[in-house]
């Protein structure tokens, strides 16, 4: 099986972990829901697409109109669990993310593998955020770690992001590629969060990226 290359601006790639557990088939779920739907891959599976390489039990897709993408959805036959309350595909769960969660439309999408997802700047600001409104959420902040190091992604990247988050991705991107032996601080760590963490700009109904 070919080793996944994760893409790189500077032709130097970080070394390669492999795919993450279940890869393949997530991206081709995603394939197809992203086609029925028309909606662009958010999540964890954008994370994977981008050269994240984390593994996700999910699919999460952008849609301004839920109504209308889950009627493409259940025309397609990824049809909704009521008991679940989220649509499912083999037995994957497919969640819908709107505006009021992911802060308003993408600024980009593109197609990498196949399949429509956000753009890197839109998904390292939604990542970001929501790790940095709520502490348990620390699984979205090493996506963001994930990225920076894969990708890889430097400082000059903080310029992509809304204001309020530029210090705390520039911190990040310290901790990643600085002086060698300086670990990545603790997801969790009490200092980082105190330092940078943020108001929701807007209510949240689920955040489920």
């Amino acid at each position: 099986m070919a080793t996944r290359k994760s893409p790189s601006s500077t032709g130097k790639h970080p070394r390669d972990r492999g795919p993450a557990p279940g890869e393949e088939r997530l991206v081709s779920l995603a394939k197809r829901v992203s086609d029925a739907s028309g909606a662009p891959v958010v999540g964890g599976v954008a994370v994977i697409l981008h050269g994240g390489g984390r593994a996700t039990s999910d699919i999460d897709i952008y849609t301004p109109d839920l109504w209308a993408t889950h009627q493409r959805l259940e025309d397609a036959g990824i049809l909704w669990n009521s008991d679940r309350r989220e649509h499912l595909i083999d037995g994957v769960p497919v969640h819908m993310v709107g505006d009021d969660q992911f802060g308003g439309p993408p600024a980009r999408i593109s197609t990498i593998r196949g399949v429509r997802v956000v753009g890197l700047a839109d998904l390292v600001r939604v990542k970001l955020a929501l790790g940095l409104e709520d502490v348990k959420r620390h699984k979205d902040i090493a996506h963001v770690v994930d990225l920076i190091e894969r990708v890889p992604l430097k400082k000059d990247f903080a310029a992509k992001l809304p204001t309020r988050l530029r210090s705390a991705f520039k911190e990040l991107v310290e901790q990643v590629h600085g002086k060698r032996g300086s670990p990545v601080p603790p997801i969790s760590s009490r200092d980082y969060f105190a330092r940078y963490a943020v108001k929701p700009t807007t209510p949240r109904r689920r955040a489920a990226i």
